[in-house]
């Protein structure tokens, strides 16, 4: 199973030293940016949090899926529900980013979600639709499927809800692309529950947030993976 952690805003430069001298499994890590380079040359692989959807110019604070390939990336989330909810991104810009990054042979992590009050098949299929819109390479397409009132709550939905929503969205990608995808649940992953969600049939792997800035707890999740 894939394994990636979303290391999000939480390390800093103490924290991240000692990360990387505690852990090195085969996992992807996506830590911020500017930290990328400390965690190069190691058994796992880089993940950037988010790319622009420029090549480049007069763009502040922003990162091309060019300059993050040439550091050595190899990964990118796109779509994350926290980008789409403070940074207003909407699935036309999100499909930018994509089809910015599948230029430049990055991997992308498509992040999908509905809120708790949402119709779910409805704002997934949006989602999909707009975010893979001309997408042709669906080889270097994952979705991380993770329902917002999920995240950082402690509270998953049920084995069954998430096989039956993963279902839907491969179906919904191969009724409208004709491409299979690889789908990854994220939305308060540990190390407590992992062991039963890691039972979900067509289940590829996990976006794992918080949890995986603890290198401990990262090395039991990767441990309770491989048995």
């Amino acid at each position: 199973m894939l394994i990636i952690g979303n290391l999000k805003m939480y390390m800093t430069y103490e924290q991240v030293l000692n990360f990387i001298n505690n852990f090195d499994e085969e996992v992807i890590l996506c830590p911020s940016a500017i930290y990328i380079p400390y965690f190069l040359n190691h058994k796992y692989q880089i993940g950037i949090q988010d790319i622009s959807m420029y090549d480049l110019g007069s763009h502040t604070g922003e990162i091309s899926a060019k300059q993050a390939k040439e550091l050595g990336v190899k990964y990118s989330i796109v779509g994350h529900s926290e980008r789409r909810k403070y940074n207003k991104e909407t699935d036309e810009e999100i499909n930018q980013k994509i089809l910015k990054g599948l230029e430049n042979n990055l991997k992308i992590i498509l992040c999908i979600g509905e809120n708790k009050d949402e119709n779910k098949h409805a704002v997934l299929k949006k989602q999909i639709l707009l975010g893979l819109n001309n997408v042709e390479n669906f080889e270097n397409i994952l979705i991380a499927y993770e329902p917002i009132w999920c995240i950082g709550t402690g509270v998953t939905p049920t084995n069954e809800e998430i096989e039956t929503t993963i279902d839907f969205i491969q179906t919904t990608i191969k009724d409208n692309f004709a491409k299979n995808v690889k789908v990854l649940y994220g939305g308060s992953v540990d190390k407590d529950n992992v062991q039963k969600l890691k039972k979900i049939k067509n289940l590829s792997g996990f976006l794992i947030g918080k949890a995986s800035t603890d290198y401990m707890q990262l090395k039991t999740i990767v441990t309770s993976l491989k048995d």
